[in-house]
């Protein structure tokens, strides 16, 4: 099997974009309305246990993480085609086969059942709509 380690430069943009969206889309999930409250009530945290989280570093690396992940992304595109129907499935491939079930046996064997959903679920959205971002651009 030969492996092609290229990005071409619309995926770059798409990894970018995607990276973006990583972030959005993580401040959204774990709004209190959306799952932040269920979320911090399984995690055993209060507000104020988040208060110092707020630094600007996690954020960064948080960031450099997306863009990590949305190259890996990419980088399959490069090798199975681009397109927004490939971008998809391979979103869902590695994001629920991989990310997904990655996360899943921490929260199983700690009884978290809910965070399986939670924690598995952001994890295998994220890297879905980044492989439509990306393959859309491929």
């Amino acid at each position: 099997m030969d492996f092609e380690f290229a990005i071409s430069g619309q995926q770059w943009i798409g990894v970018a974009i995607g990276a973006v969206a990583y972030m959005v889309l993580s401040f959204i999930w774990y709004m209190p309305q959306v799952f932040g409250n269920a979320w911090m009530e399984d995690e055993g945290l209060s507000e104020s246990d988040l208060q110092d989280t707020g630094s600007p570093v996690i954020y960064i690396i948080t960031f450099v993480m997306a863009l990590i992940s949305n190259v890996t992304i990419a980088l399959v595109l490069s090798n199975v085609g681009g397109g927004v129907v490939n971008g998809l499935v391979v979103g869902l491939l590695l994001g629920i086969g991989i990310a997904g079930m990655t996360i899943a046996p921490h929260y199983m064997f700690a009884n978290k059942n809910r965070l399986v959903w939670i924690q598995g679920g952001h994890a295998a959205v994220l890297v879905t709509v980044s492989g439509i971002v990306i393959g859309a651009l491929t």
